[in-house]
C-alpha cells in the first residue's frame, strides 16, 4: 500500500479523512511512465483518474499543424476526472513530458466507492465541482481576453467588431 499523504495534497482527495484515504488507497495502483509514454488518446474511452505523484504531463490536443499542448500538469495536479462525469470520450492526449509517477484509479473501482460510500462521495464530488468552477472562471477570462485582443484588431482594420 501506498503512503496516502500525497492524497491530502489533492484537491480532489483533501478533505477526506484518514479511513477515506485509506479506501482510495485500496482501490488505486501507482504507475510509472516513462516520457514519451501516451496514457491516453483523445477519444479513447475513460477508464480512470490520475493523480500525477511525480514528473509532469502534458495535455494536447492534435491540430493540422501537429501537437497542440494545452497544459503541462505537475504534482499534485490530477486529469482524467471527467470520466467520473459522464462517459464520454477523453477530451485531450495526454503524454508523459518528463519521467512520471502516477496514482491511478481505476474508473469502476472509484464508481463503486461513490456508491457505497454516500458521504466520502459527497467530499469528492464537492471537491471535483470546486475545481471545476475554477477552471469554467479561467476559461472565461482567457476568452474574454481573446476576444478583446480581436475586437483591438478588428477595430483598427474598419472593419464591425466581432461579438461573441
Amino acid at each position: 500500500m501506498t503512503d496516502a499523504a500525497f492524497l491530502t495534497q489533492s484537491p480532489l482527495f483533501r478533505n477526506l479523512d484518514e479511513a477515506e484515504r485509506a479506501q482510495v488507497l485500496i482501490i488505486g495502483q501507482v504507475r510509472c511512465a516513462p516520457a514519451g509514454e501516451v496514457l491516453f488518446r483523445e477519444g479513447d474511452s475513460g477508464d480512470g483518474l490520475y493523480i500525477l505523484l511525480q514528473g509532469s504531463v502534458r495535455i494536447s490536443k492534435q491540430v493540422p499543424s501537429g501537437e497542440e499542448a494545452l497544459a503541462v500538469l505537475e504534482p499534485p495536479a490530477y486529469f482524467g476526472e471527467m470520466a467520473l462525469i459522464d462517459d464520454s470520450p477523453r477530451a485531450a492526449d495526454a503524454i508523459v513530458n518528463e519521467e512520471a509517477a502516477l496514482f491511478f484509479l481505476p474508473m469502476e473501482q472509484l464508481q463503486g466507492l461513490i456508491e457505497s460510500q454516500p458521504r466520502t462521495a459527497l467530499k469528492i464530488l464537492y471537491a471535483l465541482c470546486q475545481v471545476l468552477a475554477q477552471r469554467l472562471r479561467e476559461t472565461n477570462e482567457r476568452y474574454m481576453s481573446l476576444f478583446t485582443i480581436a475586437q483591438w484588431g478588428s477595430a483598427n482594420s474598419g472593419d464591425p467588431l466581432p461579438f461573441p
